[in-house]
């Protein structure tokens, strides 16, 4: 006989219910799959075959009724059991369950005994496929009910609710001091995992990544992307130190996170001494492009002043910036060492338009100059060569125009930048 551990499947939208849930299975002994819905689930099933399913009734795309029925209705996993989980504990739903060939009920909230009680007596059941359990008719306050199930079956089954909603109402208040302990305990351990992969990923991406292990790649169609570089960092990096060398990024780079967090860009990466951001994701907008020129605005300010001081005790260069706004596919490779990144064409451009840029400018594209001309100065450079890309127009920005500038140099928004702005945020909130 193969000895295996027995692999559930658990299903749910709610990433918090499923990082709890397989917490609780593994270290119970289970191998634990899990899916975000329905139309998921089943497909992992046709590669993992699952011993049992846990899942939620209340999904997007296919609901945990439509997903009990599919595998109910299909030969290969017809006798797997089935366990539906549910705050509603009405005889619509129940039934509604039992119709579409669920084996069991779990009624939110539930306590680890009655998790597991229901978990090993499925496991240790031989259930009868759907197709050969009789169709009887159910007729329940009035409304009747078609139904495929034997006699036992539905003993089973009603037995076995009734019995939850029993313990559910003898030891309410138990479990509702279980759940704020649990809940203070994973909130407190989710908070220290979302800080930490925050500082690599987004909050969306960080909370799909601790559920589910994996992030559906998106296409972006309007995003703005920023590259820097150190004008001459590489020929000073071998007189460097070890120490002096990381301080020097670390310095710079830890401002450069800081401008981009004020403004909603998203930092992408760091290579060597060059740094990629992002705006308009993941969550869109229309601002984003104003919102990249005034970090890039930030950065060179900065990055000026630590050069005038010539005691400064970290190195520092000229630096260069472009700009590009265009579209993206967005999501994250790796199993073991994720990374969050944006592929295109327009990536590439982006790169360009830093490889192209003079360090006493920001040099941004045409479709970045179109979105921001109104309220920044400007001056067309012409059509530039950009390596295997071809000739592009390109322009210098120098500043905040006067007239939205609060200071003479053109770095910081007026109360009349603020306002244009605030009035395009709105409009894009509407949009979105």
């Amino acid at each position: 006989m193969l000895e295996t551990k027995s692999k559930v499947l658990v299903v749910d939208d709610y990433p918090a219910l499923v990082t709890l849930t397989k917490h609780k299975l593994i270290q119970r002994g289970f191998d634990v799959i899990t899916a975000q819905n329905g139309e998921d689930a089943f497909k992992l099933m046709e590669t993992e075959y699952p011993d049992l399913v846990i899942t939620d009734v209340e999904m997007p795309i296919m609901d945990g009724y439509e997903l009990c029925a599919k595998i109910k209705e299909t030969s290969q996993f017809s006798q797997i059991p089935v366990i539906l989980v549910t705050s509603m504990v009405t005889t619509e739903s129940l039934m509604k369950g039992i119709s579409s060939g669920a084996d069991n009920y779990l009624t939110k909230p539930y306590d680890d005994d009655t998790l597991f009680t229901k978990i090993d007596e499925l496991l240790a059941q031989s259930l009868s496929p759907l197709s050969e359990r009789e169709e009887v008719t159910v007729t329940i306050d009035d409304t009747a009910y078609t139904i495929r199930g034997d006699f036992e079956h539905l003993v089973n089954l009603l037995v076995s609710t009734y019995k939850n909603t029993l313990a559910q109402n003898m030891e309410l208040e138990s479990i509702k001091l279980k759940l704020r302990t649990i809940n203070q305990e994973l909130e407190f351990s989710k908070k220290e995992n979302e800080e930490l992969l925050q500082n690599v990923f987004p909050k969306k991406v960080a909370e799909s990544l601790i559920a589910y292990g994996m992030v559906t790649p998106e296409r972006y169609d309007d995003v703005t992307i920023m590259f820097t570089d150190f004008d001459g960092f590489s020929k000073v990096v071998p007189t460097l130190s070890p120490e002096e060398l990381i301080n020097s990024l670390s310095y710079h780079f830890d401002k450069f996170d800081e401008f981009a967090d004020e403004h909603h860009l998203i930092k992408i990466k760091t290579i060597g001494d060059s740094y990629m951001a992002v705006g308009g994701l993941p969550d869109r907008n229309i601002t984003h492009p104003i919102d990249a020129v005034l970090v890039a605005l930030k950065m060179k300010k900065f990055v000026d002043s630590v050069l005038a001081k010539q005691s400064s005790e970290y190195s520092s260069f000229p630096l260069r910036i472009g700009i590009h706004t265009g579209s993206a596919v967005v999501g994250v490779i790796g199993k073991k060492r994720f990374a969050y990144d944006i592929w295109g064409a327009d990536v590439n451009l982006a790169s360009r338009m830093e490889a192209n840029g003079d360090s006493h400018f920001i040099n941004i594209s045409q479709s970045t100059y179109d979105r921001v001309s109104e309220y920044f100065e400007c001056e067309a450079r012409g059509e530039i060569e950009a390596k295997n890309i071809g000739k592009v127009p390109m322009y210098n920005l120098k500043r905040i125009k006067p007239e939205y500038s609060e200071d003479e140099d053109g770095y910081t928004p007026n109360r009349l930048f603020a306002r244009q702005y605030n009035m395009l945020t709105r409009h894009s909130e509407t949009e979105m």
